[in-house]
């Protein structure tokens, strides 16, 4: 009887293992706006990414007293070369950048 529960257990981490509803995972951005990840060195393209808040190249322009406008970058978005966390999403169809990895 508990060999009959054993195999039913992992019948259903098995289950739940292959459904993957979410895993955090790393990766390296590469040219383009596409994502290696790290464990399988499988590139994701852009359009599969989530980018938050932080993650988008965002600037502000502001008037100096004399007249004269400057910008001034507030995040540069994602770059070649940099190591990223990511929440896989649906299976890994979709992928959620949450931060840059040091």
């Amino acid at each position: 009887m508990s060999d009959l529960i054993e195999v039913i257990q992992k019948i259903a981490q098995d289950a739940q293992e292959g459904t993957k509803p979410t895993d955090l995972v790393f990766g390296t951005v590469a040219a383009g706006g596409t994502v290696i990840l790290e464990n399988t060195m499988l590139p994701i393209p852009a359009s599969a990414l989530i980018l938050t808040d932080n993650m988008v190249p965002r600037s502000v322009t502001k008037t100096t007293s004399d007249g004269a406008s400057v910008t001034i970058p507030l995040s540069t978005g994602l770059m070649p070369g940099e190591r990223v966390v990511m929440l896989r999403c649906a299976s890994g169809q979709r992928f959620i950048v949450l931060s840059r990895a040091y």
